[in-house]
């Protein structure tokens, strides 16, 4: 099993659809820049290796630690998609297709801090 961790709360459902909303070109920088932030963690990780790509299928696990219980559990899971697109772009997994990702776990977890702790185990 290999896992990085994300050092900030990611946004939820409603942030990304606020963004979209607001202007087209909005929508698109902003998953830009949350990919960019997780891609950093995610090198961050293979260079004090605790990941190291995935050529297998895999299943993912992802703890969310979150400060408050402000959001909805499915408003908090929704970010998955940008854990998946970054671990592609940054040659993690080959692709984030269900031949790839056989599942997703997910944990809300009540917490001082908000981050994010993703792991991955081939199968």
């Amino acid at each position: 099993m290999v896992e990085f961790i994300i050092k900030e709360k990611l946004p939820s459902l409603n942030d990304v659809i606020a963004k979209n909303r607001s202007n087209r070109y909005e929508g698109a920088k902003f998953k830009k820049g949350i990919e960019t932030y997780i891609g950093w963690a995610i090198r961050e990780a293979v260079f004090v290796k605790t990941l190291k790509p995935i050529t297998n299928p895999c299943v993912i696990e992802v703890d969310w630690h979150e400060a408050t219980k402000r959001r909805d559990v499915d408003n908090i899971h929704s970010s998955v998609k940008f854990i998946l697109d970054a671990l592609v772009k940054n040659g993690i997994l080959i692709n984030d297709s269900r031949r790839y990702v056989k599942q997703i776990y997910h944990k809300v977890i009540d917490d001082d801090v908000n981050f994010v702790v993703v792991k991955i185990k081939e199968i």
